[in-house]
């Protein structure tokens, strides 16, 4: 998970060979370059032909060797598409090229993405070659066009630059979300860049920029300071720890943000890849919450529906967390977390939904918040020692002292980004903030000027903090 953060943001990118959304060559030169020239011509073909070779070049950057992995897979699925299209009454064989599809996709994934072959031979390791996480939405993409066509979900696409543009394009490509073939495909034959589509693009890739890069980056230093393993303390292991879950929920929801706003700012609409964390949904709901397409389709894969009978209901979650776990990363802290947090999503289902429901919001929150360490605070430990070692210091065991200088020095000098992101993640306080925002803006005209003019102050403000901060960084 440390390595995928460090990739993720702009950290070793020399070492790395990947640009990703929140690297200042994409944000200052690739981006508005491509904005510019996809604006040239109106038509769906020119921009998916500007859309294809600036996902190639984004990608594969500093690896050309990846050009080829990604026309042969995209020509296996499109292959694989009309064959299953074209013997609809012959199950058995429609079956056989879905699995072949699948075992095709999940190895590229395994072997080039995760590197789970060649991680201990170093010159032929693929480890820095591809980005995890954007591999595994390539492969989930390619799996669900060709598993969305077995289920008559959508046609088989014949024109294979069509499903080009889908399968590699750079919105999302690092965090999602998961768009099924069947609802972009005629966006990808018609769309428009109109000057709102713009606009709120603008505003999307901004924002999650500041996510990405000053949020994220404040709950690292919280996080090291507060998990230094030579200076355990109780707040310490506290707050560290709830720092490591805000740290990743910023970067992929800035992430998620900046993805939506390059879609926009090319024509694309489609969903958000996560929702507010609400009480009311519990940790089931937290779970699908995050990476939210892509858990709604696993969930389809592998049926897991509301009115089912306890038996088939254990068996789908598990298999649904199994297969999450493995995607996110195949490993052992990884596949164990996965499991635990299908058995309690499984638990909440069966037996705990109803007396939950009936407590106070708080209550809920103070649930969620605990759940939520007690089960991905594995994330963070390569061994059981480690982890243990931090669930006994929550409660006191084996510390010395209650807070460190350090944790209290980074909490006390980044508080006013604390607080900001307080209102970003608590649904109640971020929908108050909005409300009186927009009660501002309705008392009159100037009001309303007022409150334009205040919005677009902050977006720029942002945006040039956070180019001073990674240009900071860059430097030292």
């Amino acid at each position: 998970s440390k390595k995928i953060y460090n990739i993720l943001t702009h950290k070793n990118i020399k070492e790395q060979f990947i640009l990703v959304y929140s690297d200042l060559i994409f944000i200052l030169g690739m981006f508005p370059i491509m904005t510019i020239i996809s604006l040239f011509d109106r038509s769906a073909e020119y921009k998916n032909l500007i859309l294809i070779v600036c996902s190639l070049l984004f990608f594969s950057w500093g690896r050309p060797f990846v050009f080829c992995l990604i026309f042969l897979s995209v020509i296996f699925d499109w292959i694989f598409g009309l064959i299953i299209s074209k013997n609809r009454e012959n199950k058995a064989l429609c079956r056989i090229f879905l699995a072949l599809d699948i075992i095709m996709n999940v190895s590229l994934m395994l072997i080039f993405g995760q590197n789970i072959l060649y991680n201990k031979v170093k010159r032929l390791s693929f480890d820095d070659a591809i980005l995890p996480l954007g591999m595994g939405y390539y492969m989930l993409r390619g799996i669900s066009y060709v598993y969305d066509v077995f289920k008559g979900n959508c046609k088989a696409e014949k024109n294979i630059f069509c499903l080009l543009t889908y399968m590699v394009s750079l919105h999302f490509m690092l965090v999602g979300p998961l768009v099924r073939y069947g609802d972009i495909e005629p966006q990808i034959r018609h769309r428009e860049i109109t000057g709102a589509k713009l606009n709120q693009g603008l505003n999307k890739i901004v924002f999650g920029f500041g996510k990405v890069v000053l949020l994220a980056g404040v709950f690292e230093q919280i996080k090291l300071a507060g998990l230094n393993g030579k200076e355990i303390t109780t707040l310490g292991c506290w707050l560290g720890m709830l720092s490591f879950l805000a740290q990743y929920y910023f970067l992929f929801t800035g992430l998620s943000d900046m993805a939506k706003g390059l879609g926009l700012t090319n024509g694309f609409v489609y969903p958000d890849n996560y929702t507010n964390i609400e009480a009311d949904g519990l940790f089931t709901g937290m779970i699908k919450s995050f990476n939210t397409t892509a858990v709604d389709f696993f969930s389809e894969v592998f049926c897991c529906k509301k009115n089912m009978n306890k038996v088939f209901t254990f068996v789908c979650y598990i298999l649904c967390g199994l297969a999450l776990s493995i995607w996110y990363q195949a490993k052992v802290n990884f596949i164990i977390i996965g499991l635990c947090a299908a058995v309690l999503c499984i638990l909440e289902k069966l037996f705990l939904e109803r007396p939950l429901s009936k407590l106070p919001d708080l209550v809920k929150y103070i649930y969620l918040v605990l759940t939520a360490l007690v089960i991905f605070g594995g994330l963070y430990f390569d061994s059981f020692y480690g982890y243990k070692k931090w669930l006994f210091a929550l409660a006191g065991v084996n510390v010395k002292y209650t807070l460190s200088v350090s944790v209290k020095s980074a909490v006390l000098k980044n508080i006013t980004l604390i607080v900001i992101s307080f209102f970003i993640v608590c649904p109640p306080a971020k929908r108050a903030f909005c409300n009186l925002f927009k009660k501002l803006s309705q008392k009159s005209q100037a009001a309303y000027g007022r409150v334009m003019i205040t919005k677009t102050i902050m977006t720029v403000l942002v945006f040039a903090v956070s180019v001073i901060t990674l240009a900071a960084e860059y430097a030292a």
